[in-house]
């Protein structure tokens, strides 16, 4: 009878403490919450028939300018810089839009992901990145 009061107590506690106990679970490293989500509209690409189209307008504009050797210089330097205007401006023309989303991943640090497609996501989503790109969970 002296062991069972004894042993009763320490029995219990062993058992009560393990019953409580929550077994750890690992932190995933790629996982996190969404904190922000921003559009950015940035210019496109100029291609070859911006610099074309500009350069041949501004060789036509040069050439109106001056004569004899000034003339050559004036139909090449607006060549050149019609060229590089229409290469801009077929950039503005092309906008395109990114998605940066900042996420505060379970291990403490945060980071942007840069997506070229609406991700669909909002602030407090569960998201794992995976293949550059993330996922809700």
């Amino acid at each position: 009878m002296k062991l069972i009061k004894f042993l009763m107590p320490a029995i219990l506690a062993v058992t009560v403490t393990g019953a409580y106990a929550q077994p750890k679970r690992a932190v995933c490293t790629e996982c996190g919450t969404v904190t922000a989500v921003k559009v950015i509209e940035k210019d496109g690409e100029g291609g070859a028939a911006g610099m074309v189209a500009g350069g041949v307008a501004g060789a036509l504009l040069g050439h109106q300018v001056g004569g004899g050797t000034g003339k050559t210089l004036a139909t090449v330097a607006g060549a050149a810089g019609g060229a590089y205007a229409g290469k801009k401006i077929e950039g503005k023309m092309n906008k395109v839009k990114e998605w940066h989303v900042t996420v505060r991943y379970e291990t403490g640090n945060t980071g942007t992901v840069v997506l070229k497609n609406d991700p669909n996501l909002r602030n407090g989503d569960h998201v794992r990145r995976e293949n550059g790109g993330l996922n809700r969970i």
